[in-house]
């Protein structure tokens, strides 16, 4: 194998190519990336199992061939080595040599056989959308999605598709976002788009970073365990396996009988938060990291006490309803008004022990965000 290949663009692919690389693992190969020129094109797969992705990438083939090189090593030599045109020969005894200049680097290589044996990406199936929109989507639930829960459900997003409306939603157990838009969607599919998947928040988190082409489309196809995201302008294929399991009756969850409704200035009311941030104390629990949140007299006083210090702080805004004084965790909850990206908010109480609903202030049923945050017992 000897391909010449731009340092730049190799680097670049590396980068995309690492989230999907295997940290630490009994299988030495996935801690590497297969570098595949046995085709038309220089091609970089990474795969830990879980996520994977596939990139082409320019690069002139001398010999044909494939092999796989540790990751991380490859990445410290690429980015160390001067820029311009780098050759990479593969001998039989699977050395790699890298030469650019006056530099050379040899390292160990691994025959591409050893290579994990990858998923069926070939299928078609399914919608194309807007970045731009899909980027919206995920953004806007990804801050709910949990970490490492024992349900596995509750570590992914559920995506959900009647025609042209698509609904995204996430859910910690503390926290609920859903996502509703009406879309210019292109299906690829023989048959109308009704249906559903579970995709990972590790993924979701990764395709963000890919999501950078606001008017570019990304064509998303479903198959039985693997969802695929194709960015055929950037020559990448990101995919992932899906989440098994029936997901939460979520629309059951969201409180139907408020009685307190207060429209609110969205920056103030997380410049607030963040103040109130400095003095609460993650490391004493829940509890004792949350802001008391009093809304009455169309004002909001939030206050704080930990062993770190108190804070008061107090917001404009227009009520409806009785007085209220309710407790959230700090980070939960400007989360949330983060993840909102509207200048206006209406939020909606009945009691301290249920939960609070945000919701833009100017409804618009084609285009519409709910989330739920839910409160902490305060002690007197």
């Amino acid at each position: 194998m000897k391909i010449n290949f731009n340092q730049s663009s190799l680097v670049e692919a590396i980068s995309t190519a690492l989230p999907c690389v295997s940290g630490k693992s009994t299988i030495a190969s996935v801690e590497g990336v297969l570098i595949d020129c046995t085709g038309e094109n220089a091609v970089i797969v990474a795969y830990d199992l879980e996520k994977g992705i596939r990139i082409e990438f320019d690069a002139e083939i001398i010999e044909a061939g494939a092999c796989i090189i540790n990751a991380q090593s490859l990445n410290s030599i690429i980015r160390l080595m001067p820029t311009g045109q780098i050759l990479l020969e593969v001998n039989e005894t699977w050395r790699a040599k890298l030469s650019s200049g006056n530099s050379e680097f040899e390292i160990n290589a691994m025959s591409p056989r050893e290579y994990p044996t990858l998923p069926d990406i070939s299928n078609r199936k399914g919608f194309n959308i807007k970045q731009a929109d899909m980027r919206n989507m995920i953004s806007q639930t990804l801050f709910a999605v949990a970490q490492n829960d024992g349900r596995p459900t509750f570590n992914g997003a559920l995506f959900k598709l009647e025609g042209n409306r698509i609904t995204t939603v996430g859910c910690d157990t503390f926290r609920l976002a859903i996502r509703e838009k009406v879309c210019e969607l292109e299906n690829t599919s023989d048959e109308e788009l009704n249906t559903s998947f579970i995709v990972p928040g590790r993924t979701l988190s990764e395709v963000l970073k890919l999501l950078n082409e606001p008017e570019e489309m990304v064509s998303i196809n479903i198959s039985r365990k693997q969802v695929i995201f194709r960015f055929d302008k950037k020559n990448i294929v990101f995919f992932s396996r899906l989440i098994e399991g029936e997901y939460i009756d979520y629309e059951r969850i969201i409180p139907k009988n408020s009685k307190i409704f207060v429209n609110i200035d969205t920056e103030s009311f997380q410049r607030a938060l963040e103040r109130a941030s400095v003095v609460t104390d993650e490391a004493a629990g829940k509890n004792k990291s949350s802001a008391r949140c009093h809304f009455y007299d169309n004002r909001l006083e939030i206050t704080s006490v930990s062993a770190n210090g108190k804070v008061r702080d107090e917001v404009a805004t227009s009520h409806e309803g009785d007085e209220i004084e309710i407790g959230f965790n700090c980070r939960y909850l400007t989360e949330a008004l983060k993840a909102s990206q509207c200048e206006k908010l209406k939020l909606s109480m009945s009691t301290p022990y249920i939960s609070m609903i945000i919701e833009p202030l100017e409804a618009d049923p084609n285009d519409h965000f709910t989330f739920l945050v839910l409160p902490f017992k305060m002690l007197k």
